[in-house]
């Protein structure tokens, strides 16, 4: 493996200098020197004795070829393998870890969670709308960034729930008291000049004295508006109508059949000309879901005059007409227009005739009159188009189904009028 044996001998003038090849040290003079017989590199002859084998690069070179030759092969036996036991992965060495922690009850709370929950809870008392948006967006951002090794996933869920319900809760409280609401002017501070009456031919005045502002209480601190037309005065006792849903707040339409107890109507109110409010009792409820009622009141003097109409009246498309009411609170206001169609419905199988008007009917006009050119009542207002995408669109119930579906008593006094009001 070594080769050759070198020669030994002492440096003289020939060898001092050179470099040993093992300790890349100087040789002195003197020195015992072993020169590889095969490459001639010179060594100390101690350096020698210690590896045993020539220093140089070529030397080496043969000796790692000689000795990889030479190497014994590595034997792995069945048995070996059978023992080896592998190394734990880093995916089970976490898991292991995470175990053990939620073992021994070491899990912490998703703080997202408990924040979008507490987020949700305060949007209840207020304004659910923003609080609970925010609140569903916490909790998102929570669970999507939820461990298995967490507390708080169905606190997150919780709390989406919960924000959904603010924002439904307070949009729908809003749409219906901002919907409901009416922006009404009270009629002291916006009341009519009696004196302009004067002035005004008998026919309008007429109508204008037949009107009658409604009111009803109908929760607490809430109050509805319409308005009223007199038929019949007798013994100072006016029998006025009115739409139904102005005095009834749980009138929906066909499917509301009138209450049995009209005593239930005990918050009704009517102003008159001279601005007096008085107390109206509700008499008739129309069946079948009509929208229409009959109130009585106490009147006094002769501000309030019944309005004319009669049977023999019959309205033709384009036939000019008149309304008078009290649109947004501002009462006793007068607006024009003509017929533009009759129409005809069946409702809770009574047939109600319906006159469609260009005349301005707003919210406030709800049971006011429709007049022909004459000053003869010959409608009940009650409903308009949406203003947003519409105008010109008035209907109003003809005054014949009113007199079709009311009782015989009431029907009897209002026949009284119609002989005595030309």
């Amino acid at each position: 493996m070594n080769g050759s044996l070198p020669r030994i001998l002492t440096a003289g003038e020939r060898e001092a200098g050179g470099t040993c090849a093992h300790c890349r040290m100087a040789i002195q003079y003197g020195q015992g020197v072993a020169v590889c017989n095969r490459c001639g590199e010179l060594h100390h002859e101690s350096c020698w004795q210690l590896k045993q084998h020539c220093g140089s690069y070529e030397c080496a070179q043969a000796i790692r070829s000689t000795d990889s030759a030479q190497a014994a092969s590595l034997v792995i036996s069945r048995d070996d393998l059978n023992t080896v036991v592998p190394m734990p992965s880093r995916s089970s060495t976490a898991s292991s870890s995470q175990d053990a922690s939620a073992a021994s009850g070491a899990k912490r709370w998703n703080k997202g969670s408990i924040w979008a929950f507490v987020i949700s809870l305060i949007g209840i008392p207020l304004f659910g709308i923003v609080t609970g948006l925010v609140a569903i967006l916490v909790a998102c951002i929570a669970l999507v960034g939820h461990r298995h090794n967490q507390r708080g996933l169905a606190l997150g869920v919780l709390a989406i729930v919960i924000g959904m319900a603010d924002v439904v809760g307070w949009a729908v409280g809003m749409s219906y008291y901002v919907g409901s609401s009416q922006t009404m002017v009270s009629l002291q501070d916006m009341a009519i000049d009696l004196e302009s009456l004067d002035d005004l031919p008998d026919h309008l005045a007429r109508a204008m004295r037949a009107n009658v502002v409604v009111h009803s209480a109908v929760s607490l601190g809430r109050e509805s508006m319409g308005s009223g037309v007199v038929l019949s005065i007798h013994d100072k006792l006016a029998y006025i109508v009115t739409n139904r849903h102005v005095v009834d707040p749980e009138y929906t339409g066909e499917n509301s059949p009138p209450p049995d107890d009209l005593s239930t109507f005990d918050r009704i109110f009517i102003s008159t000309l001279e601005h007096a409010t008085l107390p109206a009792k509700v008499e008739w409820i129309a069946p079948g879901g009509v929208d229409l009622a009959i109130l009585s009141t106490s009147v006094h003097g002769d501000g309030v005059r019944a309005a004319r109409w009669s049977l023999d009246t019959t309205p033709h498309i384009g036939d000019k007409v008149f309304a008078i009411g009290n649109p947004h609170g501002l009462g006793w206001t007068h607006s024009s227009g003509d017929i533009s169609q009759i129409r005809a419905r069946s409702q809770g199988g009574y047939r109600v005739r319906i006159l469609q008007t260009t005349a301005a009917i707003n919210p406030g006009n709800s049971g006011g009159g429709l007049y022909d050119e004459k000053g003869q009542l010959i409608g009940v207002n009650t409903l308009t188009g949406d203003k947003r995408v519409a105008e010109g669109l008035g209907f109003s119930i003809a005054l014949p189904t009113l007199l079709d579906l009311a009782p015989k008593r009431l029907a009897t006094l209002t026949k009284d009028t119609e002989a005595s009001s030309e």
